[in-house]
């Protein structure tokens, strides 16, 4: 039975008038038209051919399905008309049609064109080049990197000496190399790369003298203007809701008032320009004390949004903290590098393209710039093989439009006649892949541009929307079209989102039911009590997902079958479970639905270097390389290949404990260590005239690898991780590499980087599909569970020292040499806030693309360590439609579904916890959401580590030293030993400090020999450790954060071990949090935590008897400092044992410490230190100095 098409689908069926731009939402049929539309070209009145138009897809896998689909069409229709001979001809000529990727296509039209090419120079490619895999390309970026480096050093300008000094950090190569990487990597999307580099570097070398003249300058106060305005806006509001309360109203609405006033001002002087904006001042009022209001609730919202505005406010006018001579000024004196980086990566892109000719080979971002310079002319014009490639198609139809980028963009003109015949289909709300550098600000012109097609002239650009949705049932529609026209605008989403954008009901088809309800599942999980251990939230999350899928399951809910059309029970193969990176969370899924006996299919590999078959023969092969490395040999030798038990490897150490291990595995004469050596020694030997692929095969041949790996629990995964390993290597060595240590070497980049190769999934199983929503576009499944959404987004691709936007070019950190301190320039400041809202409308998007996977259910899950605080603060902010400002301050994807969430009746019980009164915040609508609250317990996997008692104590070994010889001074020691360095732990501190001073001398402690602690069974944490730990939380921890989603997010990113975890006294952390000095340091105007510093300080100071002309060089790292009205508060943090009784001894020293911070800052920051605090974690004390 044919489907028949909504009027909008036919109108994109039939339109001829020219170009078309077709914005085809979620579930719309967008395929199924695009194949109509051509279907009705090729069996219409035009009688035409099917390989008469050029259709590009976005993956292999997309246009391989759609060249099915159009050959399964035409044999439909050929069984309705067997003696067709037109339609016969196209059943033949679809096999050969132009559908394929953009890669495909510009790899054939390279290789039949490549001969009107001219590289220069004699240089060229051949028809049978090879296109290099991204891999492989890595490798040899890699490569030609180091020798562009040895030139740059060899004939130095002062500019590139700033660039090697200030960026390249002065002590190797690494940071530049990558710098380089990255700028080059990303400027790939332009058309004319090139043009670009050239173009930016004569925008640095004709700097402005006024910063607010720059591009950087009208961004940075253009966002200092929307922020003052919104704020302005919200307090305007507050002051008129305080009217209910007369107490509120008296309280609070006059310094509201007040504020908004000023903020206004602020606005209107950051549209006058910079300095105007810096000469905005203003003095917060003070809210007046408000006691046994009628609204609590409005008082505690008020409260909120008051301290949260000064927050925002300060965190915004820091861009001002120099005039607008000193940013230009910075700009100026950072100038130099950032021409000379545009001339480093120029240079790198010519030698890489020598050494890829030379090579005859090609990566996927030169075909695309090779097409572009034989379709189209140095001045932009098209070629005569343009004209002679356009007349070939009768339409260039392009899927996935939103995923285009610039250079495939002018591609896609020149072979459509300047973009006459072009035909684009996608949807912007699904533009995930920037980091592809995608750019969908190119659909989106269009899209604000072209005219509806019933509106436009003839010949003229148009457009058609597709907004009918026959994927999803109505609650899932009314879901996502509640949250995203409450959070998506222009201003935070690159895009509004109105009833154009919405999506419409349109499968009426499927069975009617009442049951379909959207869940929104908040989990909340303790805090830690004392010294017990806390729960871990991603494996509770995972198990609430677990346990609601099993009740799925056996209640039998039932969902549509695509066969018949029918309800029945659903079955685990109906199911997904969608997430942001599922990668670090995925062991917990996998854990949690075998304990509920749910079967899944993982979509997602495990981080590959971590998989036990993978590490077992990495460290193999380093052992090849070198068996004197005791780790990888202990590893290899303990695994399932060898079977070594740690008993036996006691055994070898005890009878031969020096040297290394290698040694004392030669020294044993047992059978078990002879036939090791036997098997190492004879692949050592093949080694050296193997390739590394061949010689891979040759130790899972010899060592059954496979057949080990491949017999133990997901055996068939770890056969694909060790052949993807093989097919590295064999990549590897065709990009031009050999040896076995340079593999290794490689491997070790690898893993260092957190990079890794693609690897297979194999064949899809039955189960719960675990997935990416990244990984989940273009499928649909029944029932979707949407989870992770608390993740934080990501803030560290914003801290690099350069950086790079298509459009505002390089946003450098200014790096002081002299003074060895660095600060962000109005570049970076500007480039890093573009950047950022921009990653927002991507995660924007790709919360779009997770909620409309789902059929007939979607369930979204988040949690938190302790809700009731953010859901006061969401609270507070909660309003339909969400502002864009509120929208850009929210941190994770779970923030953006509970702004507006908070506002609706069925949150009932959400609101609740954050204290706020039902009737105040329903709204009058029923719409089907399910709210629902869960509170987990704590879980501990491993009991906590026991201390060692007294009567466990290690013995003393041997006798004591002789004080007498061992006291002997040197007459002139002072002179002698004087350092160069001396770190503020010598004057008495912590370990921090230690880690930026190499070769300092460290002053000679006696300790008493004693049995080592591994003898005693027990390895409890160092008291240093413990303090170590302790200072990593303060450093990542907001002043007003979670200290439990703080130690989380630090165990998730591998900075803290679970051990370290453990010990880390949180109550006491959790009792600064709540002190009068933490009050003090929130309302500071800046805060800085961990700050390295470097400077010269007379030696005299520190080394007495040293004459008054010595200098020594004082390094250390300052916990924390805030600068108030001028002046600085110089904060230490201490985690060691301190009672009334010592703790006057102790405050004396640590003062010499604490003065040497204060001696630092006053000389970096020129600002008087009037504070110096020490702060007691074990004590709750607070002390000045």
């Amino acid at each position: 039975m044919s489907v028949q098409l909504t009027r909008e689908q036919q109108a994109v069926v039939d339109d001829r008038g020219g170009r078309l731009l077709v914005s085809a939402a979620a579930g719309s049929g967008k395929t199924r038209v695009l194949v109509d539309r051509l279907f009705s070209r090729v069996l219409g009145e035009e009688k035409v051919n099917v390989d008469d138009f050029l259709i590009i897809t976005y993956t292999r896998a997309a246009a391989a399905e759609l060249r099915g689909r159009i050959a399964q069409e035409l044999g439909k229709r050929l069984a309705e008309r067997p003696g067709d001979r037109h339609l016969q001809r196209q059943l033949l000529l679809v096999y050969q049609a132009d559908i394929k990727t953009i890669d495909a296509f510009c790899t054939a039209l390279l290789r039949e064109n490549v001969h009107l090419l001219d590289f220069g120079e004699g240089r060229g490619l051949t028809a049978d080049f090879r296109v290099l895999d991204e891999s492989e390309a890595d490798l040899l970026r890699r490569r030609v990197l180091p020798r562009v480096l040895e030139e740059f050093y060899t004939d130095m300008t002062p500019g590139a000496e700033l660039l090697a000094d200030a960026f390249g950090f002065g002590r190797d190569d690494g940071r530049l190399e990558e710098l380089v990487l990255i700028l080059h990597d990303k400027i790939q999307s332009h058309a004319y790369p090139e043009k670009w580099l050239e173009e930016q570097k004569k925008s640095w070398e004709d700097l402005p003298s006024d910063v607010g003249e720059t591009a950087y300058g009208r961004e940075l106060l253009a966002a200092l203007g929307r922020k003052a305005r919104h704020w302005a806006d919200l307090l305007r509001r507050g002051a008129e809701e305080a009217i209910c309360d007369e107490k509120l109203l008296k309280g609070y609405a006059p310094a509201f008032l007040t504020a908004a006033a000023g903020l206004e001002a602020l606005a209107a002087a950051a549209d006058s320009g910079w300095d105007a904006a810096m000469s905005w001042a203003f003095s917060w009022p003070s809210l007046s004390p408000v006691r046994k209001c009628e609204a609590p609730e409005l008082k505690a919202k008020l409260q909120s949004q008051w301290n949260r505005c000064k927050k925002e406010i300060r965190e915004a006018e820091a861009i001002l903290d120099a005039s607008a001579a000193e940013a230009a000024e910075d700009l100026r004196r950072s100038a130099p590098a950032m021409e000379a980086l545009l001339d480093l990566c120029a240079a790198f892109g010519r030698a890489y393209q020598g050494e890829k000719l030379r090579r005859n080979v090609t990566d996927f971002s030169d075909q695309e710039h090779a097409a572009v310079r034989l379709l189209l002319g140095e001045d932009g014009q098209p070629t005569e093989l343009s004209e002679i490639v356009s007349g070939r198609y009768l339409e260039v139809m392009v899927d996935e439009y939103q995923d285009t980028n610039q250079v495939q963009n002018c591609i896609f003109e020149a072979v459509s006649q300047g973009g006459r015949r072009l035909f684009t289909v996608g949807d912007v709300k699904q533009s995930i892949y920037r980091f592809r550098l995608a750019d969908p600000t190119i659909f989106l012109e269009k899209y604000t541009e072209y005219p509806p097609a019933d509106q436009a002239a003839k010949g003229e650009p148009r457009k058609i929307l597709l907004s009918k949705n026959f994927r999803s049932r109505q609650p899932v529609l009314d879901a996502v079209n509640f949250v995203f026209g409450a959070i998506m605008s222009k201003e935070m989403g690159e895009m509004d989102y109105g009833e154009e954008e919405a999506l419409h009901f349109g499968a009426d088809y499927l069975p009617e039911r009442t049951d379909c309800s959207v869940e929104f599942h908040l989990l909340g999980v303790p805090r830690a009590r004392g010294e017990e251990r806390p729960a871990s939230r991603p494996l509770e999350e995972a198990r609430l997902v677990a346990r609601q899928i099993r009740s799925l399951l056996e209640q039998g809910y039932p969902v549509t079958d695509e066969d018949t059309g029918a309800l029945r029970p659903c079955r685990a193969e109906d199911m997904a479970v969608l997430m942001r990176s599922p990668g670090p969370r995925l062991r917990y899924y996998l854990r949690a639905m075998a304990e509920e006996g749910v079967p899944c299919a993982v979509q997602e590999s495990e981080d590959f270097f971590a998989s036990m078959e993978v590490a077992v023969v990495y460290s193999f092969l380093q052992i090849l390389d070198n068996p004197r490395q005791d780790v990888p040999l202990i590893a290899v030798l303990r695994s399932p290949v060898f079977g070594f038990s740690p008993d036996r490897l006691a055994v070898i150490r005890g009878h031969h404990p020096q040297g290394d291990f290698y040694a004392a595995l030669e020294a044993d004469e047992a059978e078990d260590s002879r036939s090791f050596l036997d098997q190492l020694a004879l692949l050592r030997g093949e080694a050296k005239d193997l390739s590394v692929h061949s010689l891979l095969w040759r130790i899972f041949d010899r060592l059954n690898i496979l057949g080990i790996f491949g017999a133990m629990e997901g055996g068939e995964q770890r056969r694909e991780n060790l052949i993807t390993l093989c097919e590295y290597a064999r990549s590897f060595e065709q990009a031009g590499y050999r040896g076995l240590f340079a593999f290794v070497s490689q491997l070790r980049r690898l893993l260092e980087n957190g990079q890794q190769p693609v690897v297979s999934t194999g064949s899809a199983a039955s189960g719960v599909q675990i997935m990416s929503i990244h990984r989940s576009k273009g499928l649909e499944f029944p029932i979707v569970f949407l989870t992770d959404l608390d993740k934080a987004f990501n803030r560290m691709d914003f801290q690099s020292p350069v950086l790079v936007h298509p459009q505002l070019g390089l946003g450098p950190m200014f790096i002081d040499l002299d003074r060895h301190i660095r600060y962000p320039t109005a570049a970076h400041r500007a480039v890093g806030g573009r950047l950022s809202r921009e990653m927002r409308a991507e995660e924007m998007r790709l919360l779009y693309v997770g909620m409309t996977r789902a059929k007939e259910k979607l369930i979204m899950v988040a949690s938190m360590s302790s809700p009731e605080k953010k859901l006061k603060d969401l609270t507070a902010l909660s309003e339909l439609p969400v502002p864009p400002e509120t929208v850009d301050g929210a941190k994770s994807m779970a923030e953006w579904v509970l702004l507006p969430l908070l506002r609706r009746r069925e949150a009932a019980s959400l609101r609740a916890m954050a204290g706020m009164e039902e009737g105040e915040w329903a709204l009058t609508e029923d719409l089907p959401w399910t709210v629902m609250f869960h509170e987990m317990g704590e879980e501990s996997d491993a009991p906590p580590q026991d201390e060692a008692s007294p009567e466990t104590a290690p013995d003393r070994l041997g006798p004591e030293p002789d004080r007498e010889a061992l006291g002997y001074v040197y007459p002139w020691a002072a002179a002698c030993a004087a350092p160069t360095k001396l770190t503020a732990t010598q004057l008495k501190g912590r370990e921090k400090d230690q880690e930026i001073a190499e070769h300092t001398v460290k002053p000679y402690v006696h300790r008493p020999l004693a049995a080592p602690m591994f003898l005693s069974g027990k390895l409890p944490l160092a008291p240093e450790e413990r303090g170590t730990a302790t200072h990593l939380v303060m450093q990542y921890l907001p002043l007003d954060g979670d200290v439990d989603a703080v130690i989380d997010d630090l165990l998730f990113r591998r900075l803290l071990t679970q051990e370290q975890a453990q010990v880390i006294d949180r109550p006491s952390i959790r009792r600064f949090l709540a002190s009068p000095l933490a009050e003090e340091l929130r309302q500071a105007e800046r805060v800085e935590r961990e700050y390295r510093f470097s400077l010269l300080a007379p030696a005299g100071e520190y080394y007495p008897g040293l004459g008054e002309d010595e200098e020594v060089l004082l390094q250390g790292v300052v916990d924390l400092f805030a600068v108030r009205d001028g002046a600085v508060t110089v904060v230490d943090f201490k985690t060691d044992g301190v009672t009334e009784s010592n703790l006057a001894e102790r405050v004396e020293a640590y003062r010499p410490q604490i003065r040497a911070y204060s001696r630092a800052l006053e000389q970096i920051l020129e600002l008087p230190v009037k504070r110096q605090v020490l702060y007691f974690f074990r004590t709750g004390q607070t002390v000045e100095l």
